[in-house]
């Protein structure tokens, strides 16, 4: 007798030692879906919408930084320090990872914020004055402040 392949061309069912075909059921798109950032979601990366920082050095030197993220987003730099002026997208560009990094809300502490800042914008803490208001995206605004 010659064995061969079966005559019988029904391939409706798998041979039951057959490994398992990968089926298309659709979970990918279900487990992503939650792994989006907040930038791809529109959202900010951070807690906060309005971001306004003014700090007063000797000699009428200031760093302003002001960050809105509503709307388009607007940004603004003005480094006496490193006689650094920005506006727009390149001021925004600028801000925008230095915002990510801040991890603030309306409950930390105002001593906390301040040095948070300071160590996130790389200023120096020899300032006469600290001044910081933000708007969280609650609703909540706070002012920071801090005078030598």
């Amino acid at each position: 007798m010659v064995a061969g392949c079966g005559t019988n061309n029904d391939l409706s069912a798998p041979p039951e030692n057959a490994p398992a075909q990968n089926e298309d059921t659709g979970t990918e798109d279900e487990t992503n879906q939650g792994s989006q950032t907040d930038e791809e979601q529109g959202g900010t990366g951070h807690s906060f919408t309005k971001f306004d920082l003014e700090v007063e050095y000797d000699k009428d030197v200031k760093y302003e930084a002001e960050y809105e993220a509503e709307g388009n987003g607007e940004a603004e730099i003005e480094d006496d320090l490193n006689e650094v002026s920005l506006k727009g997208d390149e001021a925004y560009t600028e801000l925008s990872p230095l915002m990510e990094q801040l991890n603030i809300d309306s409950n930390s502490d105002d001593q906390e914020v301040i040095t948070q800042v300071m160590e996130v914008f790389g200023l120096q803490d020899d300032y006469k004055e600290f001044e910081l208001e933000v708007t969280f995206e609650d609703g909540t605004k706070k002012k920071y402040e801090d005078k030598r």
